[in-house]
């Protein structure tokens, strides 16, 4: 019986990573809450360890990727050119999709967050392992500047991946029996004129509504707030502890908001789709922001002391 369990989540896990590894996947927040989050942890660094910011900036001439960042960075030098560095960093890991430098399963770990998660009580996806591994690659002072170069952005954008809750959760039921995807196999409508649109992709922009053609952060990263909680409260007790918390608790919003606790309509296409209830698109855009916030807190705490 146990080997027949195993074998079920072998074969599920092999699904999922492919629905997962699909084109039409969202990323988390898409490209302005990366950069939001990035813009917020730079400010946070310049206040309280701006000695970390030069570190980044100097480790970032190594990048084995430099050029993609020279040709974005388009000629902005100071404070805006570094801010807009880290916010480049953030998104790296996105923008090279598909590429040799891509790490598909780093981006996810999803567990099922229903009652049926008793079935199957595993997580899929690396982001977990790939957290710690980039972290300390990026404070080894051993390791060669382009491997920690190329580990910052890691640690900066599975940090901000891991506050979007359907990075972390999967919905399984009798009419998802293999799950929802992370909410890629449902179907949403945001209001009654608005177009059917996947509910992964519906809250990978829920924390900046209207904004989604911005090419700077700008008005989604002026409206959080850079007012950080203290490092030994943030990574307590250490930073890959703090990091399963904040991956627990992001799951924990999948079950009691994305999914509303399993009372959430949900379409299984475009034309089935549902209008969502006026409320439950304010509470998303809320809980987006402030997931947010917490990611760029985070990102600068985790930051705090490189060298």
């Amino acid at each position: 019986m146990r080997a027949l369990h195993l074998q079920r989540w072998r074969s599920l896990g092999a699904v999922l990573m492919l629905v997962l590894l699909m084109p039409h996947q969202a990323m988390a927040w898409l490209r302005e809450g990366h950069t939001a989050t990035a813009a917020l942890a730079y400010d946070i660094l310049e206040q309280r360890d701006p000695e970390a910011i030069a570190a980044i900036l100097r480790l970032m001439q190594a990048h084995p990727d430099r050029a993609r960042f020279d040709a974005q960075l388009d000629g902005l030098a100071g404070r805006a050119g570094e801010r807009r560095m880290l916010e480049l960093m953030a998104v790296w890991p996105d923008a090279v999709r598909r590429t040799p430098y891509d790490r598909p399963s780093w981006h996810y770990s999803p567990r099922i967050v229903s009652s049926m998660r008793r079935l199957i009580p595993i997580a899929f996806g690396s982001a977990q392992w790939a957290f710690g591994h980039n972290l300390a690659i990026a404070h080894d002072a051993a390791a060669s500047d382009s491997d920690r170069a190329v580990a910052l952005c890691w640690v900066m954008h599975i940090v901000g991946d891991m506050h979007q809750p359907l990075h972390t959760a999967l919905w399984m039921s009798w009419r998802f029996p293999i799950t929802d995807a992370g909410g890629q196999w449902v179907w949403v409508r945001a209001s009654p004129d608005a177009a059917p649109e996947r509910l992964g992709r519906f809250w990978d922009a829920a924390g900046h509504p209207g904004e989604l053609a911005l090419a700077h952060s700008g008005p989604v990263e002026a409206e959080l707030t850079p007012d950080p909680s203290p490092d030994g409260e943030t990574l307590s007790p250490d930073p890959e502890t703090a990091f399963a918390r904040w991956v627990a608790h992001s799951r924990e919003l999948a079950h009691d908001v994305v999914y509303d606790g399993g009372r959430l309509k949900m379409g299984t296409s475009p034309g089935s789709a549902p209008v969502l209830p006026g409320d439950y698109v304010e509470r998303a855009q809320t809980v987006s922001r402030a997931q947010l916030t917490a990611a760029g807190r985070r990102i600068g705490a985790l930051l705090s002391g490189l060298r």
